[in-house]
């Protein structure tokens, strides 16, 4: 992981340059960090991504937006980003099953 990669990785507060910078990296960068950014915007704006590979990484992130994880379940052209984010959604309704 480079500096940047972990420079991002950790960050909770997100500003528009933030999100600026993650969208100019390299389509690898993006991949990497759109599983493990907790950035909601971000996210919705990875989902759109037009690699399939970040499309992935959304589609693995629990902090990706419900609404955000259903679209890519039932639209994405890539079926593994589309099993992908339909396995996240049922991780995360069965999690919450669980707290009740």
């Amino acid at each position: 992981m480079d500096d940047a990669i972990q420079f991002y990785s950790l960050k909770t507060v997100w500003t528009p340059w933030d999100e600026a910078a993650v969208l100019k990296m390299d389509y690898q960068s993006r991949a990497e960090l759109a599983s493990i950014i907790n950035c909601e915007g971000l996210l919705v704006d990875l989902s759109m991504d037009q690699h399939a590979e970040v499309r992935f990484g959304v589609a693995q992130n629990g902090h990706t937006p419900l609404q955000t994880l259903t679209r890519l379940s039932e639209e994405d052209l890539c079926i593994t980003v589309k099993e992908t984010a339909s396995k996240t959604l049922w991780n995360l309704s069965a999690k919450s099953e669980s707290t009740r």
